[in-house]
């Protein structure tokens, strides 16, 4: 089988993902905040139809919360946030596919079933509609 990795933006949507928790001193980096990491670099590039930076970021914080308590350490990637990586990841190969990029990350993410619904409903959308939005780029 061959080898999947992460596109240079690929990984910049973890490194966002990352900052989601940092800025909310959350420990654990959740789909949702993969999701978010996606969306943000994805309205960096200039795509079309996705929610706003600012719906995501609030909607984040709806579905995940924030405290008040500084990290003292690193944040760390959530098993459920991994299986939507590997669940990614497993699409890309049987596709014949190489590289992940964050609209096939976010796809992935979503298809995995691992975002929580009350992220969408957050969103003001559902996932149906985000999954349209990024076949259309």
């Amino acid at each position: 089988m061959a080898d999947v990795s992460l596109s240079e933006s690929g990984a910049r949507a973890l490194r966002e993902a990352e900052n989601y928790c940092w800025r909310t001193n959350v420990a654990i980096v959740t789909p949702e905040h993969l999701l978010a990491g996606c969306l943000a670099v994805l309205a960096t590039a200039g795509a079309e139809g996705l929610p706003s930076p600012e719906a995501v970021e609030s909607a984040l914080l709806m579905a995940q919360g924030m405290s008040d308590e500084a990290l003292t350490q690193n944040v760390m990637f959530g098993s459920a946030a991994r299986d939507a990586i590997t669940f990614t990841a497993h699409l890309v190969r049987e596709a014949g596919g190489g590289e992940i990029d964050p609209r096939t990350l976010a796809y992935g993410i979503i298809q995995s079933g691992e975002p929580g619904p009350m992220f969408f409903n957050a969103l003001g959308t559902t996932k149906q509609d985000v999954l349209a939005a990024l076949g259309a780029g």
